[in-house]
């Protein structure tokens, strides 16, 4: 069960669009600040990416926690969601259009409430799969978030020095 539950998350992640690397990149790059909303797995996957984001020195918040301040044009709103139906999310991204954000969806579905909410989405395509529920979009979407942030530390010339110093010392 191992071995082909890593191989569908594995096909999952190589099937995800080379482009949207770029498209996330190119707009964390233009954010002043980003924030994630996400409920459930999927937001876990999201807070993850908020941290490493932190690390990687980009001033970064999940949205609903404190602090967090409120949502501003020039800001990014990332909105991690299986379905794109989940009605907190959707919320969200309504506030944050309203602030004048963008807003950028990771889902698995291009045509849902929250798409059409989103200036961009990136879509982590989800075919059959062996795993309970929303599994392997979020375990898809968390090693997509973390091989971006990989590709995007190189590709800005950031040293892990550099990232350890933005690493919590009180833990």
């Amino acid at each position: 069960m191992k071995d082909k539950i890593l191989k569908e998350i594995a096909d999952t992640v190589n099937s995800i669009e080379a482009k949207n690397y770029k498209l996330l990149a190119s707009n964390l790059i233009k954010a002043k600040r980003v924030f994630i909303a996400g409920a459930g797995r999927s937001g876990l996957a999201g807070r993850f990416f908020a941290i490493r984001l932190r690390h990687l020195g980009i001033e970064s918040y999940v949205a609903g926690d404190n602090p967090c301040p409120p949502i501003k044009k020039g800001d990014l709103l990332i909105a991690v969601s299986y379905t794109g139906n989940k009605k907190t999310v959707i919320h969200i991204a309504e506030k944050g259009r309203e602030a004048g954000a963008k807003v950028l969806t990771i889902t698995s579905d291009k045509d849902t409430p929250l798409t059409k909410l989103s200036n961009h989405t990136i879509q982590i395509p989800i075919k059959h799969s062996l795993q309970f529920s929303g599994s392997l979009f979020e375990q898809s979407a968390l090693i997509f978030l973390d091989i971006f942030a990989e590709d995007f530390r190189r590709q800005q010339g950031i040293s892990r020095s550099a990232m350890i110093k933005q690493h919590a010392n009180l833990e």
